[in-house]
């Protein structure tokens, strides 16, 4: 049986001035080496979600209520210097757009074998060629040219990836990406995917939040449907999709077949 890995109970996000309710009573279980896709319009709270587990909401502007549990951890009640053992190690974000969240006056080899060294103590030789060999096992060949390249010298594409290499060399047991193929074409789109699905083949779970559901089909597991902050159904990927029980669930797959038309 596998392990509960991530829990979210009742999960509410506000601002706090002025107060304005911005997602309430969020529930997601996630086991070890499973998948969820939190699905919705731009606008219902996926990402906020995400942000307030990987506790990078602004405690002074946004109150969160509720339990977030990770592997047996309450993260809300993390202190400052205690959220290195867990986010950026065990727990690995990958951005929406990985450019803004690189230096761009770093190569892109610098900047990983520093992010290695600081999680995993390593020494710089030994955290560079562990990044290496990562980026091999993500599908790049041309490795060399990719640790030396800054990164507006690379695609969205390869950029996603090298950060999937990231999350494979420093043995994340969770991956949270935010829309990560959004700025990729269908055929970089279902590579990402596939990188995706390897990483959870080696025991790591994976949240996602997408507006794609061909992603979401792709990516299986578990589906959570957002509107307007809050939950509005909830299940199996396939059965979910294939089968929705809600209104809006159904009105948005109708109005991805009209657009196919």
């Amino acid at each position: 049986m596998s392990k509960k890995l991530l829990q979210v109970e009742q999960l509410s996000i506000a601002l706090k001035n002025p107060h304005q309710q911005l997602v309430r009573d969020i529930n997601i279980s996630l086991e070890e080496a499973g998948a969820t896709v939190l699905l919705g319009q731009s606008g219902s709270g996926k990402t906020m979600t995400c942000r307030a587990i990987l506790g990078l909401l602004n405690r002074n502007t946004f109150q969160v209520d509720g339990n977030i549990q990770f592997d047996g951890v309450s993260l809300l009640q993390l202190k400052e210097k205690e959220r290195t053992l867990y986010y950026g190690s065990k727990i690995a974000f990958m951005p929406q757009n990985p450019m803004t969240s690189l230096d761009p006056s770093r190569k892109i080899g610098v900047q990983m074998a520093g992010f290695l060294k600081l999680h995993q103590d390593l020494k710089g030789k030994d955290a560079l060629s562990l990044y290496e060999q990562a980026l091999s096992r993500a599908g790049l060949t041309d490795t060399k040219r990719i640790l030396g390249s800054r990164p507006y010298q690379l695609s969205g594409g390869m950029l996603q990836r090298c950060l999937i290499a990231l999350a494979i060399a420093g043995k994340a047991k969770l991956v949270i990406a935010d829309e990560p193929t959004t700025a990729l074409d269908a055929i970089h789109r279902d590579k990402a995917v596939e990188q995706f699905l390897h990483l959870q083949e080696q025991g790591c779970a994976l949240l996602i939040v997408t507006h794609d559901f061909d992603v979401a089909r792709h990516i299986g597991g578990h589906v959570l449907i957002m509107k307007e902050g809050r939950m509005v159904e909830q299940g199996r990927a396939k059965e979910v999709l294939q089968n929705p029980q809600a209104a809006y669930t159904r009105e948005l797959i109708e109005a991805i077949h009209l657009g196919w038309r």
